[in-house]
C-alpha cells in the first residue's frame, strides 16, 4: 500500500471499537474519493479514550486491521491517518500579521507559512505540550478581511486568524505507540473533534454554522463551526460506557448485560417506561424495572446536558452564533435520545450521518462511524490544500515511539475478527470553564 499512493487509509481508535476506512483515489478525478472497505475490532486497553494498556490496545488495533484487510483481498495497509481522543484538549485563538513589502507583490506560500508562524508565536506552551491542528479561519490582505486563501492574490499586509488546538506531547506519543506497535506506520494524527466535524457536516453546514455533538463510548466530543471552518473544539470525560457501568453496578449485573439493557430503554421524555426485561446473572433469570432503568441512565444524561453541553450552547447563542445542533457517535443511536436532547436544548437536533454513507458498506455507515469517515475527507483537504490544517510534525512523536517501542509487544497482526472577533472571543471564554 505504501506505494500506492491512490489507496489512503483511516484509523480510528475509540474506546468502544477500533475502525479502519480504506479509499482509494481514481485517475479520473484525483480531487474525489472512493471508499472501498471498512473494518472494526472491539476496543481493549482503551478508557476514556486513552490507552491504559498499551498491549491490548495493540491487539485491536491489529485485529480492526486484519479485518479491513480481509475485505480488500488482498490488500496489506502499511501506514494510516489516525484519529484519537485528547481529553486535555486547549483550544486557542491567535492571531499573526507580517509585511510583504513597501509596494504591493504576489503572496506566496512561504507568506501564508510565515503568517500562521507568527500567529502562533503568541502562545506560550511548555515543552510538554504541542500545537497538534493549526487551523486558519480566516485572511486579510491590507486590512480587508474574508480572504479564505491569499495564496496569488496582491498586496503588502498579510494577517491570519488561527484556531489552535494544543494538547500533552504523551497522548500523541502513546497514539503513535500504540499503532505502530501494530506494523502500521502512522502519517497523519486527527483529533477526533475535527474528523468528526468534517465526518458529519456538509459543506452547507460548515459554511452557515454548526455545533456538533458526539456522545461516543468513554467522551463527548465537541466542534463548532462556521464559515467552512472549525472553530471551537473540546472533550468531555463522559460517555456511554458511564452509562452502562451505572447501570451494571447500581442494578449489580454484568457490564455486557448491561451494555445490552441500555440498548432497549427509551429516553424519549414523552414515553414512561414500564414493565420489566429479564436477565441472566450467574445462571438465573432476573427481572429489572424498566422506569429504574430509564431513571439511571436519565440521571448520567442530565449531567451531561445539564452541567456542560447546555451552558455552552446557550452562550453561544447569547454571543449571535445560532447554529444547528447535530448529534452522532454511538450513544446517539439510543432510542428517544433525540427528543431528550431537544428537551433539554430547546430546538430541533438531529442524527448526523458520515457524508460519505453511500460509499460505506451496510452496517458501517452509520453515526458511529463518522470520525473514520470524516479522516479521509480531512486527508483529501489537505491533499487540495496544505495550509488548511498545519500539524505538529510526525518526527516529534515517531521518534520517541521508536525509542521507547517495547519487543514484547511488536508483534504480527493477528487473524480477523464569518463569525466577528467578538464571537470567537466568546466561544473561548465559555468553553474554558466547562471542558
Amino acid at each position: 500500500m505504501a506505494e500506492d499512493s491512490g489507496i489512503i487509509v483511516g484509523l480510528d481508535l475509540g474506546t468502544s471499537k477500533v475502525a479502519v476506512a480504506v479509499a482509494e483515489r481514481t485517475p479520473e478525478n484525483p480531487e474525489a474519493v472512493q471508499i472501498i472497505g471498512i473494518g472494526q475490532a472491539p476496543s481493549r486497553g482503551i478508557r476514556k479514550g486513552m490507552i491504559i494498556n498499551l498491549e491490548q490496545a495493540v491487539n485491536s488495533v491489529s485485529d480492526a486491521i486484519a479485518d479491513a484487510e480481509s475485505i480488500m483481498g488482498g490488500l496489506k495497509i502499511s501506514s494510516a491517518a489516525v484519529a484519537f481522543s485528547g481529553l486535555e484538549v486547549q483550544c486557542r485563538v491567535l492571531h499573526g500579521k507580517i509585511s510583504l513589502g513597501r509596494t504591493p507583490r504576489v503572496i506566496l506560500p512561504a507568506d501564508v507559512e510565515q503568517v500562521i508562524e507568527a500567529a502562533l508565536k503568541e502562545l506560550q506552551i511548555g515543552a510538554d505540550r504541542c500545537v497538534i491542528h493549526a487551523i486558519p479561519v480566516k485572511y486579510a490582505i491590507d486590512g480587508r478581511s474574508g480572504v479564505e486563501n491569499p495564496i496569488d492574490m496582491t498586496g503588502t499586509q498579510l494577517e491570519v486568524e488561527v484556531t489552535a488546538l494544543v494538547i500533552p506531547v504523551s497522548v500523541a506519543q502513546n497514539v503513535v505507540n500504540c499503532i505502530e506497535s501494530a506494523g502500521v506506520k502512522v502519517d497523519a494524527l486527527v483529533l477526533k473533534p475535527v474528523a468528526e466535524a468534517l465526518g458529519t457536516l456538509n459543506n452547507d453546514e460548515l459554511a452557515i454554522g454548526a455545533s456538533l455533538v458526539s456522545v461516543g463510548g468513554g467522551t463527548t466530543s465537541v466542534s463548532v463551526c462556521a464559515d467552512g471552518h472549525l472553530l471551537y473544539a473540546a472533550e468531555i470525560p463522559v460517555g456511554g460506557d458511564h452509562i452502562t457501568n451505572d447501570l451494571a453496578c447500581v442494578k449489580k449485573i454484568p457490564f455486557a448485560s448491561a451494555e445490552e439493557l441500555k440498548k432497549q430503554i427509551s429516553m424519549d421524555p414523552g414515553e414512561k417506561p414500564s414493565g420489566t426485561v429479564d436477565v441472566e446473572v450467574s445462571g438465573r433469570k432476573c427481572e429489572l424495572d424498566r422506569a429504574e432503568m430509564s431513571e439511571i441512565i436519565g440521571s448520567r444524561l442530565d449531567e451531561l446536558f445539564t452541567d456542560s453541553i447546555v451552558p455552552g450552547l446557550q452562550k453561544l447563542q447569547e454571543a449571535g452564533l445560532q447554529t444547528d445542533v447535530i448529534l452522532t457517535g454511538g450513544v446517539a443511536r439510543t432510542p428517544g435520545f433525540v427528543n431528550l436532547a431537544e428537551s433539554y436544548l430547546k430546538m430541533p437536533v438531529r442524527i448526523g450521518e458520515p457524508v460519505l454513507r453511500r460509499q460505506m458498506q451496510q452496517g458501517r455507515n452509520d453515526c458511529r462511524y463518522c470520525s473514520v469517515c470524516g479522516i479521509i475527507i480531512y486527508l483529501m483537504e489537505k491533499r487540495k490544500n496544505p495550509y488548511s490544517y498545519m500539524n505538529a510534525p510526525m518526527t516529534l512523536f515517531r521518534s520517541a515511539a521508536s525509542a521507547g517501542r517495547s519487543s514484547s509487544i511488536k508483534r504480527p497482526r493477528r487473524p480477523s475478527q464569518s463569525l466577528s472577533r467578538t464571537i470567537v472571543r466568546t466561544l473561548k471564554d465559555v468553553f474554558k470553564g466547562l471542558f
